[in-house]
Parts: C-alpha cells; sequence; structure tokens
C-alpha cells in the first residue's frame, strides 16, 4: 500500500518539475530533509477536487473546514497531515480502514482522490497559519463558554480525574497565568519547571524479573533492546530486555498527549475559559 503511494508521489513530483521547466521557471532544490524543500507545494485545481471528496467522505465528522466537530478531530492539528506530502501519509492512514461518511470503503479511494484530498488539506492549514501570522492577539484565546468548559473538565474530558478543582494547583490559577499560559500548560503541560526537573511529569518505568523482584524508577532511556532508570537512591541501572522481563511504563502526561486527538477547537477554548474564571 505505502509503496504504490510512494510511486505515486514520486510521479507527482516529476511532473511537477517538468511543468516548472516548460514554464520556463527552475525547479527549486529538493533538499534530504524536513525544511523549505520539503514543503507540500498546494496545486488549486487539485485542492477544488479535494473539497468535493472531502465533502462527499469527511466533512460530518472533521467540518468544512478540517478543524474537526463532536464526532472527529480537527485534522489540521494531525501529525498525519503534518508529515503527509500528497498523500504519502494520509493514503496509508485511510486504507488501514478508516471509516468514510458514505459507506464505501476507504480502500476504494484513488490515488488521484488521495493527492487532491492532501491539497485541500494542506490549503487548510496555510491558510490557518497565514491568519494567524501577524494577527494573533491573545485575548483571542478567551472565546470559549466557560460553563461548558466545566462540564468538560469534570465529565468527558476527565480532567479532574487528576486536576480536581479546589487542590492547590488550580487555586487561583486563572490569576496566575495568562489565556494564552493556560491553553499552553493545558495542552502541552512541560515536565520541567523553574527550579528544573519536574518530578510528578517525569515517566516511571517498573522493572520485573522472571523470580517477581521489580526494581522502579525514572526512565533514562528505553529501546528494543535495553532499559535504563534511575533508582531512588540516584543510581543509574540498565536491564537487557528478555521475553522473562515485564517492563511497565507509566507517563502522567499521557492523558493530555491523548486528549490532543479527540479534543476539539470549540472544547479546548471553552475549558481555558473556564480556567481563567477560576480567580
Amino acid at each position: 500500500m505505502r509503496s504504490s503511494v510512494a510511486v505515486s508521489f514520486s510521479a507527482a513530483a516529476a511532473l511537477m518539475m517538468a511543468t516548472l521547466v516548460a514554464q520556463g521557471q527552475q525547479p527549486a532544490r529538493v533538499l534530504s530533509g524536513p525544511g523549505p524543500g520539503d514543503k507540500h507545494v498546494v496545486d488549486s485545481a487539485g485542492a477544488d477536487r479535494g473539497r468535493t471528496v472531502w465533502a462527499a467522505e469527511c466533512i460530518t465528522c472533521h467540518g468544512t473546514q478540517a478543524r474537526g466537530t463532536d464526532r472527529g478531530p480537527n485534522v489540521t492539528r494531525s501529525t498525519v497531515l503534518l508529515r503527509d506530502r500528497y498523500g504519502s501519509e494520509l493514503g496509508p492512514f485511510l486504507k488501514k480502514g478508516h471509516m468514510l461518511q458514505s459507506g464505501r470503503p476507504a480502500t476504494s479511494v484513488t490515488d488521484a482522490e488521495l493527492q487532491d484530498l492532501s491539497h485541500f488539506l494542506h490549503q487548510r492549514l496555510n491558510a490557518i497559519l497565514a491568519k494567524g501570522i501577524g494577527f494573533f492577539k491573545p485575548e483571542g484565546v478567551l472565546t470559549g463558554d466557560a460553563q461548558a468548559g466545566a462540564a468538560f473538565y469534570n465529565g468527558e474530558g476527565k480532567c479532574a480525574t487528576c486536576h480536581a478543582v479546589g487542590a492547590s494547583n488550580l487555586n487561583g490559577i486563572g490569576g496566575r497565568y495568562t489565556a494564552v499560559d493556560l491553553q499552553q500548560r493545558f495542552l502541552f503541560p512541560p515536565r520541567t519547571g523553574r527550579g528544573g526537573a519536574n518530578p510528578g511529569a517525569a515517566v516511571t518505568v517498573t522493572v520485573t524479573s522472571a523470580s517477581g523482584a521489580a526494581v522502579s524508577g525514572v526512565l533514562v532511556q528505553m529501546d528494543d533492546f535495553d532499559v535504563t532508570l534511575r533508582d531512588a537512591a540516584g543510581v543509574i541501572r540498565t536491564f537487557h530486555r528478555t521475553p522473562a522481563l515485564k517492563v511497565t511504563k507509566s507517563d502522567p502526561l499521557r492523558a493530555h498527549q491523548l486528549l490532543l486527538d479527540t479534543i476539539s477547537d470549540k472544547q479546548m477554548h471553552d475549558v481555558v475559559a473556564y480556567l481563567a474564571s477560576l480567580k
């Protein structure tokens, strides 16, 4: 599946370069890594065709501007789109079995439709970025409904599970931080604080051997071969991973990371408005 999309990507890139040469333009040098040379160049005609595909298959859940609804997440904030170039990531993602609103299988989406859809989504993303540059005003963050934010915080969002209102770290939080800071800390909580590392946000791991002996500590490094942790005494310990070694990882910020895939723009602004009201 991925190989067919990659071939389509290469063909599209070759066609684009040939068109530029035919028009007397010098194609830009392609860089080997992320950067200006790796930017998705939106084809307006393709984006128009992609809009038709979007309206037929995606708009109900993800909204007219791809910024999400109560039924589906904001696609413009998706890492799939950010990494996508001419359908290179959208194709494999959709063809894994993603549900389409028309009811037809996602595997039936053609490579041409994928490229057009990619052009449309990148056009939406570029429009959002262009609107934000030079025109952003911090007070514009406070556009939500504090009451709806409270309902989400204590209900569907499950924020109160770890951050109960009335806890010392929430008392007067709306008076200690600006709306922009509240939004940043809510969506992307830091692992470090003013004094250095934030112990409460550290990723921890417990390693249990076949004999049942368990060792816990702050995770330093983990791959397919070894696990390295720092125990309570500050000692760095490394364990070789085997089928008999049980490794349990705990990330206190995992809930925040998962929330990015499901929260809508409205819910985000509602929660920020609610936090800002906690003076």
